[in-house]
């Protein structure tokens, strides 16, 4: 094609779209001559953009990411940068390379110093959302870089929502603010998936910008003039002597060809990575979607799983009710099936969870190893059952959780069977109960659940006043010596309404706490002993109450019954 025909063509495309020659060199004046005045309104809008969509990735909440992406003005220096390189103009070109980098440098940074202010990091999902970029990604790219050239060539109210539009798909500010926020976390997955993301936005921004402004004829735009008049205007500098040396390098005849050949250089880098994420995004819901039909085949038993689909491993969870041999049979058939659609050995995990049926046939099984085959009853095979478990309990108790006085054994529907504990002491807390329960299901071979009860060692006391509060908060504890033989149960109560000592009158409060008190069933108990005190005070133990203290009148009267005795001896001697 002769460039008289290029150029008639390039005419045709424009004039489609409703851009006269004139219009053409309009655009690129004003690019030209946009003045500094503009400078501080354009950092201070995207300062602002940087703030609210950090703020906005960090609480997960995409409306404001999307206010953040309206306000940005990022978009603006980019399609500068593709016109200059379309065009060949090395000052625009320049200045536009020049603001953008500013522009990186300065959201990633202060997007990471806010992050290192903040009380909390948490990986929302509009940050993890912006952390694994894909060809998908690229191509959305390519649509927006599209619209953003029309939306310059075409300024007017017919394309305001276009370019509202186009600001919210192509999400430049944002994944800046992720590689800052990856930097102040000190993750760097974060920050290296958030910059492979703006790499290639930018980059099909600026190739596809050059392209479009091409194909509307913008290279006829004689910028020469223009260009020197600019030059001129400015200020001696760097951006000028550069400028002015790469003049000659964009005039030359084929210099268009390695304009365009620059981003598309650097979006053929970045492609590879995104076609490799795109095939593992695609390979993970492709082996999701399988294993979740498989899982959804299985019988009823299957109460709960989980499955794990991640950079090329796969992890499978469940939790059977049955037998240990039926959950192996499962656990080998699901590693076989997973492993053909995924093409990994899967780890693959089934718990089995004795109900009250499987755990009878346990003791049967026990039962019939040790003992020649038998028709016993069933509290017989519970029984050698509870033995086992006994054995195994005490093995793995925690002594610093105190003495363990007494267990119990529930079977509840659709669940693991549950070990009851009760204890004097401290209590075992989420982690010492679940390492419990775990020694437990490997001596069972079957998934125990313990519970914890345990019961304060500490004496619970208050003043003759307090007696109901004190009445409520000893009321659980007591409870336990009705269940519980291993325990004794001390109480001391102040002084009856017609026990008390002259000029002392009991309040009719405490003859009340009283009377609720005897009503208490742990109180028929002989393993409970009642006492008069100067208060209120209750504690259970192991071991049976200690005798009362003598009282302090008494104690001086024996010391004079003995200093007497002793003398008589002495004059005796004599």
């Amino acid at each position: 094609m002769t460039h008289a025909a290029w150029g008639a063509l390039q005419d045709r495309i424009a004039a489609a779209f409703g851009i006269e020659p004139e219009a053409r060199e309009a655009i690129v004046r004003s690019m030209l001559e946009r003045s500094a005045k503009g400078a501080a309104g354009y950092w201070l809008q995207l300062f602002l953009a940087m703030g609210i969509a950090s703020l906005g990735l960090v609480l997960g909440s995409g409306a404001v990411v999307i206010g953040a992406m309206l306000i940005s003005p990022l978009m603006g220096p980019i399609v500068e940068l593709g016109m200059g390189l379309a065009i060949g103009s090395p000052f625009l070109a320049l200045r536009s390379f020049t603001r953008v980098a500013f522009s990186v440098v300065m959201v990633v940074t202060s997007a990471a110093a806010l992050t290192l202010t903040l009380p909390f990091y948490e990986v929302t999902s509009e940050i993890a959302a912006r952390t694994s970029p894909t060809a998908l990604d690229l191509l959305i790219a390519i649509f927006c870089a599209i619209a953003a050239a029309y939306t310059t060539v075409r300024p007017g109210s017919d394309t305001t929502s276009t370019a509202a539009g186009t600001a919210i798909g192509i999400a430049l500010v944002p994944p800046l603010c992720v590689v800052g926020y990856g930097i102040g976390t000190r993750v760097k997955s974060i920050a290296s998936g958030a910059a492979l993301l703006f790499t290639a936005n930018l980059c099909a921004i600026l190739l596809f910008a050059i392209l479009c402004f091409l194909l509307l004829g913008y290279s006829a735009v004689s910028t020469a003039e223009l260009e020197h008049a600019e030059l001129a205007k400015q200020k001696p500098g760097a951006i000028r002597r550069v400028a002015r040396a790469l003049q000659v390098f964009f005039e030359l005849r084929h210099g268009w060809i390695f304009r365009v050949m620059m981003p598309l250089a650097l979006l053929g880098a970045v492609y590879l990575p995104l076609r490799e994420a795109l095939a593992r995004v695609s390979w993970q819901v492709r082996v999701r979607t399988a294993i979740v039909r498989m899982l959804d085949a299985l019988p009823q038993s299957t109460v709960r799983s989980s499955v794990t689909v991640d950079h090329g491993s796969v992890a499978v969870r469940l939790v059977l009710l049955g037998r240990a041999d039926e959950a192996e049979r499962l656990e080998r058939d699901l590693r076989d099936r997973i492993a053909v659609v995924a093409g990994v050995t899967p780890k693959v995990d089934v718990i089995a969870v004795l109900d009250a049926s499987a755990l009878e046939e346990v003791a049967a099984s026990v039962r019939a190893s040790s003992a020649p085959i038998d028709v016993a009853p069933k509290e017989a095979e519970l029984a050698l059952v509870q033995r086992e478990l006994a054995a195994s309990l005490g093995g793995a108790w925690p002594h610093a959780a105190g003495p363990l006085v007494a267990w119990r054994l529930r079977f509840p529907d659709n669940e693991p069977a549950v070990v009851e504990v009760v204890h004097v002491g401290p209590a075992l807390g989420a982690p010492a109960a679940d390492l419990l329960g775990r020694a437990l299901s490997r001596e069972l071979g079957a998934e125990v659940a313990v519970q914890d009860r345990a019961i304060a060692p500490e004496p619970i006391v208050a003043e003759p006043e307090g007696g109901w509060p004190w009445l409520q908060e000893a009321r659980p504890a007591l409870a336990w010596l009705d269940d519980v033989e291993a325990l004794h149960g001390c109480v001391e109560v102040p002084p009856s309404p017609g026990e008390a000592s002259p000029g002392e009158k009991a309040s009719g409060e405490v003859e009340a706490v009283l009377a609720a008190l005897r009503s208490l069933p742990a109180l028929r108990s002989d393993r409970v002993h009642v006492r008069e005190g100067a208060r209120w005070r209750a504690v259970v133990s192991t071991v049976p109450c200690a005798p009362p203290e003598p009282a302090p009148a008494d104690a001086a009267a024996g010391a004079d019954a003995a200093a007497g005795a002793d003398a008589a001896a002495d004059a005796g001697a004599r």
